[in-house]
């Protein structure tokens, strides 16, 4: 355990920036915002320091947390003025590890360090000997966020330094991180060169890999046992294979595998498609195993591969539909005394009226139909269409943002739920897939049929949820019903703030978190100065009172503009609707 801190005054000049500050370099900070306070009023919170050098009658001090404060008293003492012994905790000089966590958390408090920073800090704490778990206690972060950011030691110095520099962006630093060195050079001198350079995810990883992305999550095989080479970042789910062609090798054995299986469980034909091949769903009927279906197996480009059991050609259906008018039997041919009973046209007398039949039944039993609209949620029928193709954004950093929210993990763990009682179990939990649907509606039905109300319910809510369009009224309607709170959803983040433009409306925000006569006085600063003032504000540095729970006007339902309605999207489908749903 570490011991407590000793309050001391100690002369300004014994004072200086120890290297273990978060913030070492000899670039001057900007202290605008607070100079004018430590002028008026002093040091109101003492620095964090630690002995460093000097002699036992005149020691030096190195300060751990506290930087900003120190180059106030240096502006002050610039202009000629005499600076009071300083108040300062004195901590361990030899608690080193304990030094580093002080001038992060000081550091994170106040602003966000940058990726590279926080590598460098949690670095130097894992060179102390404190492990993953321990660094990411002392910050409040997950264990595979603080690997994400010790990632970024596999890349070279001058890599590093571009994107200090922020020459580099951050997706393409990510990909970076699962390069050899030699191509980290290589791209590089790409870079710096007027020639094509790939960037961003995508197109990086495809030019790691000499070709394209296929990731570990589509194998078939155990990657225990593979022995070509998985790359990966540590800041995606998956890994990708470095070797395509070794890839295909492992999996094409796989499917031969499973087609012998096929085989042996009674599948008379399995049907093989060449690779990249799409499996026309259009023009195939499903047919079951005993009567002759086949399984179809579609090989994608990305190694994605497809089983589609229980199908014939629609040729083949109209074939046997066709014998079956005619009267043929099994394997016989139809004679003028087995024509069939029921007529095409008496077929379809009968079908409308049994057709009528069963739905004037169906709504006396609003339990079965609740099911059944269940199932045709989940698969879909020939009169539903449905489209529950997942997050789709056009930047990285609003996709990353919004899988990273509490709202998705909610999500994610309700998916995983509903996945178990409809006993689809399965590595990864999914409903809804981009092409066709794998489940049957009747099999889907027989299942919620055996569940309890309470149960139905609540996988309609989450198919409901998983099928609502984003930018739709919908969206406003539920929010305006059931008043959520947002703050406890969303606070704004890196990825708001990047996205974050237009300067009245910056401005308009700096007013709401730091008053008028504030945002007046900076209006014809920077947009980027503008929103680290609401930065700052939101961290408590420079005020009495830090509003850490801001949130923008649009972080409400419902939404509210900063200028003009016709240029606030939620706000204007807002006013669509406010006048058929009130607040609950």
């Amino acid at each position: 355990m570490s011991k407590p801190f000793d309050l001391k005054f100690i002369p300004f000049s014994a004072l200086h920036i120890s290297e273990l500050n978060m913030r070492h370099s000899d670039t001057a900070p900007d202290i605008d915002d607070i100079l004018p306070s430590v002028k008026e009023r002093g040091i109101r919170q003492p620095l964090i320091v630690r002995r460093e050098g000097g002699t036992a009658k005149k020691p030096k001090y190195g300060i751990v947390a506290g930087r900003r404060r120190y180059f106030c008293l240096s502006a002050i003492a610039a202009d000629g003025i005499e600076i009071a012994d300083v108040p300062c905790c004195v901590m361990d000089a030899k608690d080193d590890a304990l030094a580093i966590e002080t001038s992060i958390i000081e550091n994170v408090a106040r602003l966000a360090p940058t990726e590279m920073e926080q590598y460098e800090a949690f670095k130097t704490l894992a060179d102390k000997g404190q492990s993953i778990d321990d660094i990411a206690a002392v910050f409040g972060i997950t264990a595979n966020s603080v690997k994400r950011r010790l990632a970024l030691g596999s890349l070279i110095p001058e890599v590093r330094e571009a994107y200090t520099n922020q020459q580099i962006d951050a997706a393409s630093i990510r990909v970076l991180t699962m390069a050899t060195e030699e191509q980290q050079a290589a791209w590089l001198e790409l870079f710096n060169s007027d020639d094509y350079c790939p960037t961003g995810t995508h197109q990086l990883k495809a030019w790691l890999t000499g070709g394209g992305v296929i990731t570990t999550e589509v194998a078939l095989f155990n990657l225990a046992e593979y022995t070509g080479t998985i790359l990966t970042d540590l800041f995606g789910e998956h890994g990708q294979f470095a070797d395509i062609e070794h890839f295909w090798e492992s999996q094409n054995a796989a499917i031969a595998k499973k087609v012998e299986t096929y085989k042996a469980d009674g599948w008379k034909e399995v049907i093989l498609g060449e690779r990249g091949s799409h499996f026309p769903t259009y023009c195939h009927v499903r047919h079951p195993k005993e009567q002759g279906g086949r399984v179809y197996i579609e090989t994608r480009d990305s190694g994605e591969v497809l089983f589609h059991e229980g199908y014939i050609t629609d040729k083949e259906a109209q074939t046997i539909r066709r014998a079956l008018s005619n009267g043929e039997a099994e394997g016989g041919k139809a004679t003028k005394m087995s024509k069939p009973e029921m007529s095409g046209p008496m077929a379809e007398y009968m079908n409308l009226h049994r057709h009528s039949i069963a739905r004037a039944e169906l709504i006396k039993r609003p339990d079965l139909a609740l099911r059944l609209s269940v199932a045709h949620m989940i698969c879909g029928a020939r009169n539903w269409k449905l489209d529950g193709s997942g997050i789709r954004a056009r930047k990285d950093e609003s996709r990353a943002s919004i899988e990273a929210s509490k709202a998705e993990a909610i999500l994610s763990d309700e998916r995983q739920a509903v996945c178990d009682l409809l006993g689809l179990s399965q590595k990864h939990p999914q409903i809804y897939y981009r092409h066709e649907n794998p489940y049957d509606v009747c099999e889907i039905f027989a299942r919620l049929i055996t569940l309890e109300d309470a149960d139905i319910l609540r996988i309609q809510a989450f198919c409901l949820a998983e099928t609502l369009a984003v930018d739709s009224s919908e969206v406003e309607a539920i929010g305006i019903l059931t008043a959520p709170d947002f703050g406890a959803y969303w606070s704004p983040d890196d990825a708001f703030f990047d996205i974050l433009r237009d300067k009245p409306t910056i401005n308009a925000m700096v007013k709401d978190i730091a008053g008028k006569s504030v945002a007046d006085s900076v209006v014809t600063d920077t947009a980027k100065q503008q929103k680290q003032i609401i930065k700052n504000r939101m961290a408590g540095h420079g005020v009495k009172d830090a509003c850490p729970d801001w949130l923008p006007r649009w972080a409400a339902f419902p939404a509210k503009p900063y200028k003009a309605v016709n240029g606030c999207a939620p706000a204007e489908r807002v006013r669509r609707i406010d006048k058929m749903f009130k607040p609950a």
